[in-house]
């Protein structure tokens, strides 16, 4: 709960000092708070995307997509709860957040549509490389680097995907 607690506040590695008692995770000595954060969305979204599947063999993709968004309602009350409702009022920040929640409703919809027709094995890894796009977009757009150990990585996650989809 305290995870959640931080995230409602908006607090990150940049915003809450480390040891404060504010933190839900705190730096270690071997993992920077990020890879930690990290590694809690990926058993989060794996669960997301099995789940996505056993539900998509039941109901339909935009009835999963209904169900989905329903179950997302609570967690955002608890946010805003913890954040006494005070909701951001800078226009760009939520209009970014708006329409990242409409891209992330349309491509869940159609995760759910190819988990209704294809296997989980397959779908799963291919759709996961989406931070790949947005690696591709940080560099292009936000001039972000990307040094030749990370270009490498990048290319063998494409290489990943054809190989899984043989």
């Amino acid at each position: 709960m305290a995870f959640l607690a931080m995230l409602a506040h908006g607090q990150d590695a940049r915003a809450t000092p480390v040891g404060s008692k504010e933190t839900a995770v705190e730096q270690t000595k071997l993992f920077p708070k990020w890879l930690i954060y990290a590694i809690i969305a990926l058993v989060w979204w794996g669960i997301f995307g099995f789940l996505g599947k056993v539900g998509s063999d039941r109901i339909s993709p935009s009835q999963m997509q209904i169900f989905f968004t329903l179950g997302m309602v609570p967690v955002a009350l608890v946010c805003a709860f913890r954040l006494k409702f005070r909701i951001a009022t800078e226009k760009l920040g939520v209009g970014y957040s708006l329409l990242m929640g409409i891209i992330a409703a349309l491509g869940s919809l159609a995760f759910f549509a190819a988990m209704k027709t294809g296997k989980a094995s397959l779908i799963a890894p291919a759709t996961s490389l989406y931070p790949a796009l947005t690696v591709i977009l940080a560099v292009v757009f936000l001039k972000e680097k990307l040094n030749k150990v990370q270009l490498v990585g990048l290319f063998l996650a494409f290489v990943a995907i054809v190989i899984l989809s043989m």
